[in-house]
């Protein structure tokens, strides 16, 4: 009886933490049976699911210019802090389109969600994925999720500049911490595309 009340006790604790990470990073299709439930959890391709997810939702919101001024940019600028600045017209510069600050704090709160939303998944993602399996796909979606988590920091910046006052907090710290948490794992990321790289190279030279 002792042991089945383990059993049992095991069991949940195992299906909470389950459906905890699903929520968290999206991995809803994961629950379809499999008879390497290990492999399935790899193939479904989360990092480049929410990467779309924070594009779109930038891009919609204006965080981002739809045809942006930073797409010339190479993608190791992505791993650099830092943009260069272009103006723009206000009918595309977000700060002067947001309206207010508890509009922009708003804005901050939901982009900061997918940020740490994109950088969720790919941390499980890449813990969880085999060595031999290629990561160029994912690393090129969480280069252009970074860029874009980037161009939208700058676009809070010009807002905040607008509406902050003596009385307000900072705005985009705890963003700022968020970005550079998902940079990090985009450098893991480049680190591992990298060494499969230099795996190639030696066996092609063999």
């Amino acid at each position: 009886m002792g042991n089945s009340l383990k059993f049992l006790h095991v069991a949940a604790l195992c299906g909470c933490l389950f459906s905890s990470a699903c929520a968290t990073v999206d991995m809803t299709d994961m629950a379809k049976t499999s008879s390497n439930p290990i492999s399935q959890v790899v193939d479904v391709n989360v990092v480049e699911r929410a990467a779309s997810k924070l594009y779109a939702a930038f891009t919609n919101k204006g965080f981002v210019a739809k045809t942006s001024r930073n797409k010339m940019h190479s993608a190791a600028m992505t791993l650099l802090k830092g943009l260069q600045k272009t103006p723009l017209s206000h009918e595309d510069d977000y700060a002067h389109n947001v309206g207010s600050w508890d509009a922009l704090q708003a804005d901050v709160i939901m982009a900061q969600g997918h940020v740490d939303q994109t950088r969720q998944a790919a941390e499980i993602y890449l813990a969880m994925a085999p060595g031999n399996k290629s990561l160029r796909k994912e690393l090129m979606s969480l280069e252009k999720s970074l860029l874009a988590a980037n161009e939208a920091k700058q676009s809070f910046s010009e807002a905040e500049a607008l509406y902050t006052s003596p009385t307000r907090p900072a705005l985009l710290e705890s963003y700022t911490t968020s970005v550079d948490e998902l940079r990090t794992i985009t450098d893991a990321f480049g680190q591992r595309v990298r060494a499969e790289l230099i795996e190639a190279e030696k066996a092609s030279n063999a």
